[in-house]
């Protein structure tokens, strides 16, 4: 039988890591934002220049969209699952894309409003609210 501590080891930190730039730039972010008691994104989405921020804040929201759609075409295909239409093989793989493109068309015109929600959260995540 093997004891405990003969189990658990400490995790071993390559020499590459240490040396890598980006590493060492993300451990300097992190020790920044601690000082200033702040998470390393906002610590990193204050050095933004406000063309990157709004470019970063668009992308956000059109992935929070694709987001609401994605979900919106799976509820939709545990709605219909059981629709036939009358076609065969060829209609199941239909319903697919028309759930998806029925899906984007109702976030187009509002959505459910989960978009709003993950689009804040994101926000948050990346320092950006």
């Amino acid at each position: 039988m093997t004891s405990l501590s003969s189990t658990l080891t400490a995790p071993s930190l390559s020499l590459n890591a240490l040396t890598n730039p980006q590493v060492t730039d993300a451990m300097k972010a992190a020790q920044a934002a601690m000082a200033g008691n702040r998470t390393p994104a906002q610590a990193a989405a204050a050095q933004l220049t406000d063309a990157k921020r709004a470019d970063m804040t668009a992308k956000i929201g059109v992935s929070a969209k694709q987001f609401e759609a994605s979900f919106v075409s799976v509820m939709m295909g545990s709605m219909f699952k059981d629709l036939d239409m009358g076609g065969g093989e060829g209609s199941e793989a239909f319903k697919s894309v028309m759930m998806d493109a029925m899906a984007k068309k109702i976030v187009a015109g509002g959505g459910i409003g989960l978009a709003s929600h993950v689009r804040t959260e994101m926000l948050k995540m990346q320092g950006l609210s």
